[in-house]
C-alpha cells in the first residue's frame, strides 16, 4: 500500500518538475503552467488527506473505517470545492488549464485511492 502511495507522489513531483522546466524553457505558457501545477498540488493535498485518514482507520473496526473513508470523502470534497473556488475566483488562474489539470490529476489519484482501499479491504477480516 505504501509503495502505491509513493509511486503516485513521485509521479506528481516528476510532472511538476517537467512542467516547471517547460515553463522556464518558454515551451509552455506561464499562466497555463501555473494553473496546471496549482491543480496538481490541490489534488495531491487531497490524496495526502486520504492517506492520513486511511492509515488512521485501517486497523480499526469496520464502523470507524467506513466513517473515516466515506465521511472523510465528503469533507475532502468540500475542501476541494473551496480550494477550486478560491483558485478560480481570487488567484485568477487560467480556467482551461486549471480545470484540465485538476480533472486529469483528480481522476488519476482517485484510481489510486480506490486501489489502496481495495487492497486494504482484502487484508481485513469481516467483523
Amino acid at each position: 500500500m505504501q509503495k502505491k502511495a509513493r509511486i503516485a507522489l513521485i509521479i506528481s513531483v516528476i510532472t511538476i518538475m517537467i512542467l516547471s522546466l517547460l515553463i522556464f524553457a518558454n515551451s509552455l505558457n506561464v499562466e497555463i503552467g501555473k494553473a496546471i501545477i496549482l491543480a496538481i498540488v490541490i489534488s495531491v493535498l487531497n490524496f495526502l488527506l486520504f492517506l492520513g485518514s486511511f492509515n488512521y482507520s485501517n486497523g480499526k473496526s469496520n464502523k470507524i473505517f467506513l466513517f473515516f473513508i466515506i465521511g472523510g470523502m465528503g469533507i475532502r470534497l468540500f475542501l476541494m470545492l473551496a480550494a477550486v473556488f478560491v483558485s478560480i475566483k481570487f488567484l485568477k488562474v487560467d480556467l482551461v488549464g486549471f480545470i484540465f489539470g485538476f480533472f486529469i490529476w483528480y481522476v488519476f489519484l482517485l484510481i489510486y485511492e480506490i486501489s489502496i482501499v481495495r487492497i486494504g479491504l482484502e487484508g481485513r477480516k469481516t467483523q
